[in-house]
C-alpha cells in the first residue's frame, strides 16, 4: 500500500516538538560518479514511472508540478510518464520537466504532454497503458533513455506499494483472475534487466516512492539491476517524496557523491514530514527512508540463508523454542505490521541480533548479518522524530515473518507458473529469495510448528 489514506494521516498525527533530523551515515566510503561517455552527456537523468491509475491520480499531479519547480538543466534530465484513472483523458502520458513549462493545470483545463515529442511522431498517439505489465515498464526504460541519455539513472517506481508482493498497482488493468494487476518483485528486475539488455545501460538508482519496498527480498532481487536503492521499511504518505526539495539539491550539485545524494534523498524527505506551522508542532508517525547498497546484497542472502539452515536445525530439534523467536521477531524491532499480519514485515537487524542474543548456536551468524546490514548494506536511512519519544526505532531494512499459518504467503516460496498454478494460489513466483535462500523453509516450518503444538 503506498501512502496513507488522509483519515489515517490524521490519526498518525501526534503533538509534540521535533527532534532534529538525525540519522546513521554508515562508514561507506563516498563513491564518486563515473565520469565516462560524451562530454556533452547529461550527468543524471531522472525517470519517474507514475502510476496514478488509482486513488492517487491527484497526488500524481501534486508532484508533477513539484518536478516543474525545478525542472531539467544541462546536466539533469527530469522525465516522466504518467498514468491517472479519471484524468488526462485516461489516458497514459510522457512528459519532459523543464521550469519554464505548464503540463498541466486542472483549474483551467489546460494539459499539454510531450507525448509526440519524447516518441518521435507526429502527435501524441498515447492511451490507456497498463502501467502492472512489466513490458510497460520495460519501453519506458529504454524510450526515456534514448531520449535523454546521460552517464547515470535514477528510476523511480511511483504507486502503492506492498513490498514482497509487488509495486504499481493499476485499477484499470484487470488480470484473468479478476486482481488488478501490478508489477510483482520479479516482474520489475526482469523488466529492468530487459531494458538493460537493449539499452546497455545499468541504472544507478531504483527508487521505490511506494509504501513498504525497503526489504531484503526486493533489495535482493534488484541486485544485478542497479547499483543502489532507495526505499522505505513503512507506508509512505500520499504527498509522497517532496520533488523540489530533493531534485532541487541534485540539480544545485549534479556531481554530488552516491553518499551526498543518499543524505539529500533520505534527509529531504524526513525533513518534509518532521515540519509543521504553529504552536506544539507535531510529527508523522512512523515516516521512514532508507538508501541500500545492491552490490552487497548477494552475500547478504547467503548470510541469512546460513542463519535459516541453522534455525531450521534448532527448530526441528524443540520445537518449544518458536517463543523465543517470536519475541525476538517482535520485542525491539518496528511496529511494522499492519492490518494484523498482512504485511508482517519486522526489522532485519534488530531480528538477527536478537536471535543472536538468544541462541548461542546462531551467534556468529547473526552477529554477521547485524553488523553488514548497520556497516554496509544500509547506507544511510532516517525517519520522524518524536520529542516526547516514540518506539520507532530501526536499522532500516525488513524482511517477511508472519507470526501465524495463516498469515503466511505460500506463494512467497514458488518459482515457477506451474507451481502457482497446481497450488491455486494467487498467480505469485519467481522471486530469487524466496525460493533460492531457506528463509521460507524456515518460516514455514515455524508456522507448522506452532500449528501442531
Amino acid at each position: 500500500m503506498r501512502k496513507f489514506a488522509a483519515v489515517a494521516l490524521v490519526l498518525t498525527f501526534f503533538i509534540a516538538t521535533l527532534s532534529t533530523v538525525s540519522t546513521f551515515a554508515l562508514a561507506k566510503q563516498s563513491d564518486p560518479l563515473p565520469a565516462d561517455g560524451p562530454a556533452d552527456l547529461a550527468e543524471w537523468t531522472v525517470m519517474v514511472y507514475c502510476d496514478g491509475d488509482n486513488n492517487l491520480e491527484m497526488n500524481a499531479i501534486d508532484d508533477l508540478l513539484e518536478m516543474e519547480m525545478i525542472g531539467s538543466t544541462d546536466e539533469v534530465s527530469i522525465i516522466a510518464m504518467i498514468d491517472t484513472h479519471t484524468l488526462l483523458d485516461e489516458k497514459t502520458h510522457w512528459y519532459f520537466i523543464d521550469s519554464e513549462s505548464e503540463h498541466v493545470n486542472l483549474t483551467s483545463g489546460h494539459h499539454h504532454c510531450d507525448c509526440a515529442e519524447i516518441l518521435g511522431v507526429d502527435e501524441c498517439p498515447c492511451a490507456e497503458l497498463n502501467m502492472g505489465d512489466p513490458q510497460t515498464l520495460t519501453d519506458f526504460i529504454v524510450t526515456a533513455v534514448d531520449y535523454a541519455p546521460a552517464r547515470n539513472y535514477f528510476l523511480v517506481l511511483w504507486d502503492h506499494g506492498g513490498g514482497w508482493y509487488g509495486v504499481c498497482w493499476d485499477d484499470s488493468s484487470i488480470t484473468d483472475e479478476g486482481r488488478v494487476d501490478r508489477l510483482t518483485v520479479h516482474e520489475t528486475a526482469e523488466a529492468m534487466k530487459a531494458a538493460q539488455a537493449i539499452t546497455g545501460v545499468k541504472l544507478r538508482v531504483v527508487g521505490y516512492d511506494a509504501c513498504l519496498n525497503g526489504m531484503i527480498e526486493v533489495a535482493y532481487e534488484n541486485r544485478d539491476v542497479a547499483d543502489y536503492m532507495a526505499a522505505s521499511i513503512t507506508s509512505i504518505p500520499v504527498a509522497g517524496w517532496p520533488y523540489d526539495l530533493w531534485l532541487g539539491d541534485l540539480v544545485d550539485n549534479p556531481f554530488m557523491s552516491i553518499d551526498n545524494l543518499a543524505e539529500s534523498l533520505v534527509g529531504r524527505y524526513v525533513e518534509s514530514y518532521s515540519t509543521c506551522a504553529g504552536d506544539g508542532l507535531g510529527g508523522w508517525n512512523a515516516v521512514s527512508l532508507s538508501f541500500f547498497d545492491l552490490s552487497v546484497m548477494g552475500e547478504l542472502g547467503a548470510k541469512i540463508d546460513t542463519l535459516a539452515k541453522q534455525m531450521i536445525d534448532i527448530v526441528e530439534d524443540d520445537y518449544s523454542v518458536r517463543g523465543e523467536i517470536l519475541s525476538a521477531a517482535h520485542s525491539l524491532t518496528p511496529a511494522i505490521e499492519m492490518l494484523g499480519e498482512q504485511f508482517a514485515f519486522i526489522d532485519l537487524g534488530y531480528f538477527a541480533e536478537l536471535l543472536g542474543d538468544k541462541f548461542p548456536e546462531v551467534s556468529d551468524t547473526a552477529k554477521d548479518i547485524s553488523k553488514m546490514v548497520t556497516e554496509q548494506a544500509v547506507m544511510y536511512t532516517d525517519w520522524v522524530k518524536q520529542t516526547l519519544g516514540g518506539a520507532f526505532k530501526t536499522t532500516g531494512i525488513s524482511i517477511y515473518f508472519p507470526a501465524a499459518f495463516n498469515y503466511l504467503y505460500l506463494d512467497y516460496g514458488y518459482e515457477t507458473l506451474e507451481e502457482a498454478l497446481a497450488a491455486g494460489e494467487t498467480i505469485y513466483y519467481g522471486m530469487d529469495f524466496g525460493y533460492e535462500l531457506a528463509w521460507f523453509d524456515f518460516m514455514l516450518l515455524f508456522a507448522q510448528a506452532y500449528v501442531g503444538s
